[in-house]
């Protein structure tokens, strides 16, 4: 079996706005996030978004 990856219309825009938003929760001259929750929640979305955009199919 082959497989191919196909990435999801509606998981791409969702990675771009999560990633968004969990940027700019960043504060690169301090290192830190303003709020540490709401930027794990972001960084959950966000890993489940990428593996819903890279999720692979069978050819058939």
């Amino acid at each position: 079996m082959k497989y191919k990856i196909v990435p999801n219309f509606i998981s791409v825009i969702l990675v771009v706005l999560i990633g968004v938003a969990l940027f700019k929760q960043i504060d690169f001259q301090n290192m830190t996030v303003e709020k540490p929750f709401l930027a794990l929640v972001y960084l959950i979305g966000f890993l489940i978004s990428i593996g819903f955009m890279i999720k692979k199919t069978t050819i058939k």
